[in-house]
């Protein structure tokens, strides 16, 4: 294995003269897999020259012997997909994909080479200080953060030909919450390549943006047009999208809340005249409810054929012939019910624990608690439903905030 600083500025021997030292070294990146080391680059009097690897003989830390004379080689022009390792990749941040705990960027000190069937780039040296390549003897052996490069995702936007941004596919496998805390450590531009990505889904996006500190999404939100926040906030479901109404400028909002989708509109609209700190202004309008007279058979049925369920649907409401609600049915026993049983019959409490609108936090969090519900129906005078208080919700408004960023809440653990 060959570490960058250890060839950098190793001298470039044609027929036993020296034509110059290592200045940086060519990679080119590949859809899969390792990237390819395609040359190196030398300066000639102030001219950059390209010495690619198919005329290099020998490569040691000691001495680069080429195949060919000077004047064969020609001035240095970057190529589509080609990053160069000083320059674009060294103390720039990747996405470490799989450390131990959590995806993390990181800051790649060096780049390691191995030479199978030729010259591949197969890990960097993640080293939280830097040791500072000209520190680096030949042959030295520092302690060193090895990461398989396998394990990366380069982050190189700020190269105009690397012509390679971020693809969704490989970031889609991150959890949103794990997307959130490597937006709130990235740069400004860094961020922006990462936001690049996940424009092609919405509501993955959407997923992101929700779970990022509140002073970063401000950040992010402001940088999107009116129509894009509006087409954003009409994937959210509707209490997710009230909170990030609100986290906008003042001036902007009738403008974006103009520009969500009629149907998604009208619950926001409605969820915006509580408080946001009450049971009314938490909780989300995207339920499910089973009339009382209904077959598990027939509730199933009619899950199966809904074109899309609630994220976080724990439990099914079942309400009478006037819509009053008359017990809460946890999901796992519904679907371990026969199917010919009426849902009424599985219900365990015909006096099911629920909050006004305007029930506090600390109202719900205790009445979810004592009675563990995942779920908690919020009821008008009437008894009837106006919206679902989730766990989620709960948990995101009652973390302390000095734990929102989820590295410095781990490390505390």
């Amino acid at each position: 294995m060959l570490w960058f600083s250890e060839l950098l500025r190793t001298p470039i021997d044609e027929d036993q003269q020296e034509i110059g030292k290592v200045q940086d070294i060519v990679l080119r990146l590949e859809e899969s897999g390792f990237p390819t080391l395609t040359g190196i680059l030398v300066y000639i009097e102030d001219m950059p020259i390209f010495i690619p690897t198919h005329a290099i003989r020998e490569l040691t830390p000691e001495r680069i012997i080429t195949s060919k004379t000077l004047n064969q080689f020609s001035p240095f022009e970057r190529r589509t997909g080609e990053v160069l390792i000083g320059r674009d990749l060294l103390d720039h941040h990747l996405i470490w994909t799989r450390p131990r705990h959590r995806p993390r960027l990181v800051m790649a000190r060096d780049i390691a080479f191995i030479n199978n069937g030729g010259w591949k780039a197969v890990g960097i040296d993640a080293t939280s200080h830097r040791l500072g390549l000209r520190l680096f003897s030949k042959h030295s052996s520092p302690d060193r953060q090895v990461v398989d490069w396998r394990e990366l995702l380069p982050l190189v936007g700020h190269v105009p030909t690397a012509r390679r941004r971020l693809e969704l596919g490989k970031i889609r496998k991150l959890h949103p919450a794990q997307l959130a805390d490597l937006l709130e450590q990235a740069s400004e531009d860094e961020g922006k390549e990462i936001f690049g990505a996940l424009q092609a889904d919405p509501e993955f996006e959407a997923d992101v943006v929700e779970e990022m500190e509140p002073n970063r999404r401000r950040e992010a939100l402001r940088e999107k047009t009116d129509n894009e926040l509006g087409e954003l906030l009409g994937t959210m479901e509707p209490d997710d999208a009230v909170d990030m109404l609100l986290s906008l400028d003042q001036d902007r909002r009738e403008n974006v809340l103009a520009l969500i989708p009629k149907p998604q509109q009208k619950d926001v609209k409605r969820l915006l005249l509580y408080h946001p700190d009450t049971a009314g202004g938490i909780m989300t309008t995207d339920f499910i409810t089973v009339r009382s007279s209904d077959t598990v058979e027939a509730c199933c049925e009619a899950l199966r054929l809904k074109p899309e369920l609630p994220g976080n649907l724990w439990s099914i409401f079942v309400i009478d012939s006037q819509r009053r609600l008359i017990g809460q049915l946890p999901l796992a026993c519904l679907i371990t019910a026969p199917p010919e049983t009426i849902v009424t019959a599985l219900i365990a409490d015909m006096n099911p624990a629920t909050v006004s609108p305007d029930a506090d936090l600390t109202d719900i969090a205790v009445t979810m608690a004592d009675y563990n519900l995942a779920a908690l129906a919020v009821l008008d005078s009437s008894e009837h439903i106006l919206g679902v208080v989730t766990v989620d919700d709960v948990l995101s408004r009652t973390i302390p905030a000095n734990w929102r960023r989820r590295k410095e809440a781990l490390d505390e653990g």
